[in-house]
Parts: C-alpha cells; sequence; structure tokens
C-alpha cells in the first residue's frame, strides 16, 4: 500500500515537534545532523489516515461493534454486560486531527517544497474532509466535545462544543472542503485512501453529508427543514454510486498496517446468535429483523449458512447457567480479521441506503424501493468485490423480499435493518444509526451492569473530568439526564 511507511514515521515526528513546544532544553546546540525536524506534509497526510484506519482497542472499535451486537464475547465479557468505564480520544486528536490541522494552517502559506507534494486546494481540501469524518466520530460517540478550540496553541483546557453546532460545522467543512478540490491541479499526495483521486474524495464528502443529514432527522424532520436542505444539496453535487468508488481502508502485514481486528484474539468472540438467526430470516427468538429470507452474506461474516452464532451478553456462568454453550458458534469470518483484511469507510451499498430513508421521510421524489433493492445489491457486490466471493447472483431474489417486507412492517423498519446488515465490522455507524432508528430491535445484555440499558453513548475520557473540569462539567449538564454515563442520551438521541 502506498505511502504506509512514511505515515508512520510522521506520527512519531508529530509527536516528537509538539512535546517540548513550550520549552526551550537547548534543543538547537543538540539535533541530531541526521534527524528530521521539518514536517512532510505528505506523510502527515498519510499518517493521520492510516493511524485512523488503525485504531483498535476497547474505546476505538470494539465497544459499538458489541453494543449492535455483531459479535458475543466468551470468556472476558465486561464489555458486552455495559461496564462504566471512561473512553478515549487522545488517538483522535493527537494522532489525527493534530496533522490535518497543520497541513490546512500550512498550505495558507505553501513554501515552494511544500507545492511540489499537491496543489493547496487539494492539501486543504482532503484534510477538511478526513478532519470532518473523525470529528462526526467524536461527537457520535461522546456528545458534546472540544471542537472550535481543539489543538489551539495555548489554549490547555479548551471548550466542549455543543453537538448541534459541531454538526452543523463538520456539514461545512465537508461542503468547503469538496468546493475546494481541483482535478485542474496537482494531485494531494500522502491520500493513503483514494490515491490522490479528488474526484472520488468530493464523492465521499457528499456521501458523509447525507449519513450527516439523516443523523439530524430527529431533530430537523421537515422535508423543506436545515437536514432535508443539506441532503438535497449533497445528493445533487453527487455521491458513491459505484464500488469502484467507495472508500475502504487498506492494510498491508509486510508494511506493518494491519486491520485492527486482527488484534482481538478469535478464542475470544463469536458472531452473535442475533446476527446469524436474523440472516438465516429464522423464524426464533434470536431473530431481531422482519426479515424472514435467507440473507447469502452470511456465508461471508461466518462461514456458511449454518454458522452459528453465540446468544449475546451474558456473563461466562451466566451463559451457562441460561444452558447455552460456546460449542459450535461460529466466529467471524478470516476474510473480516486476517492482518490485510480490507475495512470500509463509506460504501455505495450504505449512500443508497440512506437515500431510500430520505425518499421514505419525502425529502426527495426518489423510489424508496429502487433505492433499498440499489443499496441491497451494491453491498453484495462490494462484498464480492473486497472479500473475493461470489453472492451477487442472489442479490436480487433477496432485495426483493426485502421490498416486499416494507408493505408488512413499513420502510423505515426494513431500511434500518438493511444498514445494520450492511456496516457489519463499522459499528460505529451501525451504532448511530441504532440509536436514531431503533432498529434493529435489539434487548439489553441479559446480564448487564448499568441497569439494563445498551450503551447511547460513551464516557468522556478520565482525563477531561481531572484536568478540564470546568468545561467537562458543562458538558455533561447538556446530557439527559446530566451524568456521564453511558446510558445519557446525546442531542440529536434526545
Amino acid at each position: 500500500m502506498k505511502n504506509i511507511k512514511i505515515a508512520l514515521f510522521a506520527l512519531a515526528l508529530l509527536g516528537s515537534a509538539t512535546a517540548c513546544k513550550n520549552e526551550d532544553f537547548g534543543l538547537e546546540n543538540n539535533r541530531d545532523e541526521y534527524g528530521a525536524y521539518n514536517a512532510d506534509h505528505r506523510a502527515l497526510l498519510a499518517g493521520a489516515i492510516v493511524n485512523f484506519s488503525q485504531n483498535g482497542g476497547f474505546a476505538y472499535l470494539m465497544a459499538p461493534q458489541l453494543y449492535v451486537q455483531y459479535q458475543s464475547q466468551v470468556t472476558y465479557t465486561s464489555e458486552q454486560q455495559y461496564g462504566l468505564v471512561a473512553g478515549a480520544w487522545s488517538r483522535y486528536y493527537v494522532n489525527q486531527i493534530k496533522n490535518l490541522d497543520k497541513i490546512i494552517k500550512d498550505y495558507q502559506n505553501p513554501t515552494n517544497p511544500m507545492l511540489e507534494l499537491g496543489a493547496p486546494e487539494n492539501m486543504i481540501g482532503v484534510s477538511k474532509i478526513f478532519r470532518a469524518i473523525i470529528y462526526k466520530r467524536i461527537t457520535d460517540s461522546y456528545g458534546d466535545a472540544p471542537y472550535s478550540e481543539a489543538n489551539k496553541e495555548n489554549v490547555n483546557t479548551p471548550k466542549f462544543d455543543k453537538q448541534e453546532d459541531i454538526y452543523k460545522n463538520i456539514i461545512a467543512e465537508l461542503k468547503a472542503g469538496r468546493d475546494i478540490l481541483t482535478t485542474a491541479k496537482l494531485k494531494p499526495s500522502g491520500d493513503a485512501l483514494y490515491d490522490g483521486d479528488v474526484t472520488k474524495w468530493k464523492k465521499l464528502a457528499n456521501s458523509v453529508i447525507m449519513q450527516a443529514a439523516l443523523q439530524l432527522s430527529n431533530k430537523y424532520p421537515d422535508a423543506s427543514g436545515y437536514a432535508a436542505t443539506e441532503f438535497k444539496a449533497a445528493l445533487a453535487s453527487g455521491g458513491i454510486e459505484t464500488v469502484a468508488d467507495e472508500a475502504w481502508f487498506r492494510y498491508s502485514s509486510s508494511s506493518e498496517v494491519t486491520n485492527p481486528i486482527t488484534g482481538f484474539r478469535s478464542a475470544d468472540f463469536r458472531l452473535s446468535r442475533e446476527l446469524t438467526s436474523s440472516l438465516k430470516g429464522a423464524a426464533d427468538a434470536f431473530n431481531r429483523t422482519s426479515n424472514h429470507t435467507p440473507d447469502k452474506r452470511l456465508t461471508i461474516y461466518g462461514t456458511s449458512m449454518n454458522s452459528t452464532g453465540l446468544p449475546f451478553g451474558y456473563s461466562s456462568t451466566g451463559l451457562s447457567d441460561a444452558g447455552f454453550s460456546t460449542s459450535g458458534t461460529s466466529a467471524i469470518n478470516v476474510k473480516f480479521r486476517s492482518a490485510e483484511s480490507p475495512m470500509q469507510l463509506m460504501t455505495a451499498g450504505y449512500t443508497f441506503l440512506n437515500r431510500a430513508e430520505a425518499a421514505a421521510k419525502g425529502w426527495t421524489g426518489e423510489s424508496v424501493s429502487t433505492m433499498l433493492t440499489k443499496g441491497i445489491t451494491l453491498n453484495y457486490n462490494a462484498l464480492d468485490s473486497k472479500y473475493s466471493v461470489a453472492i451477487s447472483p442472489d442479490a436480487a431474489a433477496y432485495a426483493a423480499a426485502r421490498v416486499a417486507d416494507m408493505a408488512t412492517v413499513g420502510a423505515a423498519q426494513v431500511i434500518a435493518e438493511e444498514k445494520w446488515v450492511a456496516l457489519f465490522s463499522n459499528g460505529f455507524d451501525a451504532w448511530a444509526e441504532w440509536r436514531r432508528t431503533g432498529f434493529p430491535v435489539l434487548k439489553p445484555s441479559q446480564n448487564a451492569v448499568n441497569g439494563g440499558v445498551i450503551p447511547t453513548r460513551m464516557q468522556y475520557p478520565v482525563e477531561e473530568a481531572n484536568f478540564n473540569s470546568a468545561n467537562y462539567k458543562e458538558a455533561v449538564s447538556r446530557l439527559l439526564p446530566a451524568e456521564d454515563k453511558n446510558t445519557s442520551k446525546i442531542w440529536w438521541d434526545q
């Protein structure tokens, strides 16, 4: 993969560049003559993208995978029992956003060497778009968060901006980044996502705007309101419509930039019974959807249509007490958890499912059935393309069955359930969709320790409570209820 090695260099470079910013230890007289002391902006861009793609651990990857019940834990079960644990966001701010901030700032007045790495419009545009994507993940996970004062010089205790303001700024930044991108000038270097193809970045920006607008639809439901207006403008500008234009993170074991899921032992996790039964269309208590048609995506998420998941949410002793066993249950397919397995960021299938929802809301004049069919079919196509399988011939029949299901349970439920299936491995977006729509109808952990509520947010990092207490307390006061717990609701969920 291009730019991987320089990405790792960028992370170390930026960290060393900021650690002693306010102190003078005589470095000018003690510099290594072979050391690197000036930022390489292509490395900063690659570093931000690659670091984000490798976010791992509970707070950065696995928590939402468990909250939406894609997987179940086997032995160490505290996360699926919703233990009250502080979150973490320093990787977002220090290793990713800080890189992008510097690119955007420096390219306001670029030097000649910088101009050789890409036109200012393209370096800034790509950085603004990706920075907005990162901020969306932060605010969706926590609620109010540092934004306008984040990473500002001489600001050690940044304020927490309101989520409504963050969202509107995110949408504005996506549009600003999109609109300055140009194919007429030098493409951006260090682009570890699209290899400098700014046309694809424009489509990505529009797909993310549509996604963000729908996330605000409970606050701005009117077809002529803010969210619908932004959605329609992004749709008119053109989002991702083909597998070729999709945004996927790429990994390589040879460069040591590997899929973060590979760090989770397969022995510790199984597919959830809720997921496998839903994909089978089973008429049992574990099917959380309205689906009654076998979905061939189970042959990729698991290993076959006979894949059986582990019931979600039990402690290790609670599982056996309830009469269940791990014997015969299926782990996530190695196609998703190998070191080189790709991971989706934004796809055509998800974009068309968003278009189906917007049409169902009356925001657009598009056909709900057509958009749903395209969303499902393109998700099948993408899985074939990225994981070297051949399930696409089964897409049409399955999509037709789901279109028919809308007459029984309504478009909103079917579309939300199909998003849940299509977003498999993209837990953060699936979690945001579930909190907003309430579908699929998931049941809380059987042995929950938080009062029996599926988490609706992550708790703020402990450092904020300890060292930024005034701003932290103000942000907590805007939660519902006003407590820093994983059961409180953030603004767009209230």
